[in-house]
C-alpha cells in the first residue's frame, strides 16, 4: 500500500472513531438564545473543600471553556467566544455538582464538551464527563395566507405559509381539506437564514380548486420532536364567474339606469305634447289663451 492510500486510511478510521464516539456518549440540546446546563457529578460521601478542587471544562478540539482552580473560577485563558456566558455552581461544587451553564447559546456552541476535575493531593486530572451539545432552534407557528380575490370552481390557487427562526432545516407538510397532501409536486419550499443562522421557510402550495377548500400548513422540527400547525383557512368556491368580471350588483344597476332614462324621456315628451295643443286668443285689452275645446263648444250650441 503506498504512503498516501496509508494516511487516507488512516485519516477515514480516525473520522470513523470520532463519529462513534459522539455518537456513543450522552447528547444534550440547546435552545439557541437560551441557556442550557451541561451536566456531571462527582459521586462522593463527604463534602469536598473548595480549595481542594479544579475543573477544567473544554472543547474536543481543546479550547478552554471554563477553568476553576482551587476554589475560584480561572479565566485567563479562557476562549474567547465563551467569554462572560460560562458558570459553574459555586455552592454546590462542594457536594460534587460541576455541571457547567452556558448561556446565549448559539450554533457555533454545538459541540462536544469534556470536563476534567483534580484534587488537591492527587497526581493527575481524571476526565470525567463528555457530552455532545447539539443546537435548536424553535420554529414559529405557521402563517398562511390565501388569494385575495374570491376562488371559483375549477379555478388554480396558491397558498403561502411562512415560518421563522427555527433550526435545523424543517419539514412542511400541507393538508388539503384536512386530509395530509402526498403529491410534492404542487409544493415548493424555500429556506433562507438569519443573521443568527437559523432558517426562514416559505412554502408555496397550488391547487386545483373543484369544491369548498381548507388548508393547513405544518413546520416540523425533528430535532425538537415538535410540531407547529397554523390556523386553518378556508374558501367557499362560487360556482362560476361572473361575465366580463362584472358583478351580479353591478348588472342589476346598468339595467335599472336606461329603463329610468326612458321613463324620464316619456315625461317630458308629454309635457311638450301637451303644451303645443293649446291655442293663444287675443283682444283689445289683453292676450290670453283660451284652450281649444272651449273655442269648439262656443261655435256647436247644441254641444
Amino acid at each position: 500500500m503506498s504512503p498516501f492510500c496509508r494516511e487516507l486510511s488512516l485519516l477515514l478510521l480516525l473520522l470513523a472513531h470520532a463519529q462513534a464516539d459522539c455518537s456513543l456518549i450522552a447528547i444534550a440540546t440547546a435552545i439557541v438564545g437560551e441557556t442550557v446546563q451541561i451536566p456531571c457529578s462527582l459521586n462522593i460521601e463527604v463534602s469536598l473543600k473548595m480549595e481542594d478542587i479544579s475543573v477544567d471544562w473544554t472543547t474536543s478540539e481543546g479550547l478552554i471553556v471554563h477553568s476553576f482552580v482551587k476554589g475560584q473560577d480561572y479565566l485567563t485563558n479562557q476562549a474567547p467566544q465563551f467569554k462572560s456566558r460560562t458558570q459553574l455552581f459555586g455552592s454546590e461544587l462542594p457536594c460534587g455538582n460541576l455541571s457547567l451553564r452556558l448561556s446565549s447559546v448559539s450554533l457555533t456552541d454545538e459541540e462536544e464538551y469534556v470536563c476534567y476535575y483534580h484534587r488537591a493531593g492527587e497526581r493527575n486530572s481524571k476526565l470525567l464527563c463528555q457530552m455532545c451539545l447539539q443546537t435548536a432552534g424553535r420554529y414559529s407557528v405557521p402563517v398562511v395566507q390565501g388569494p385575495a380575490s374570491p376562488v371559483f370552481k375549477d379555478s388554480e390557487v396558491s397558498f403561502t405559509c411562512k415560518s421563522t427562526g427555527g433550526f435545523p432545516e424543517p419539514k412542511v407538510q400541507w393538508s388539503v381539506n384536512k386530509e395530509l397532501l402526498e403529491n410534492s409536486r404542487r409544493v415548493n419550499t424555500t429556506l433562507s437564514r438569519d443573521s443568527r443562522g437559523l432558517y426562514n421557510v416559505t412554502s408555496v402550495l397550488t391547487v386545483n380548486v373543484t369544491g369548498d377548500v381548507s388548508v393547513t400548513c405544518t413546520v416540523e422540527n425533528d430535532r425538537l420532536r415538535e410540531k407547529r400547525t397554523s390556523a386553518e383557512i378556508q374558501y367557499l368556491v362560487k360556482a362560476e364567474k361572473e361575465s366580463n368580471g362584472v358583478s351580479g350588483g353591478t348588472k342589476v344597476i346598468l339595467v335599472l339606469v336606461p329603463v329610468v332614462l326612458l321613463i324620464i324621456a316619456i315625461v317630458v315628451l308629454k309635457k311638450r305634447m301637451r303644451k303645443h295643443q293649446r291655442i293663444p286668443v287675443t283682444n283689445k285689452d289683453q292676450e290670453s289663451e283660451i284652450p281649444l275645446q272651449q273655442t269648439l263648444n262656443k261655435d256647436n250650441p247644441e254641444t
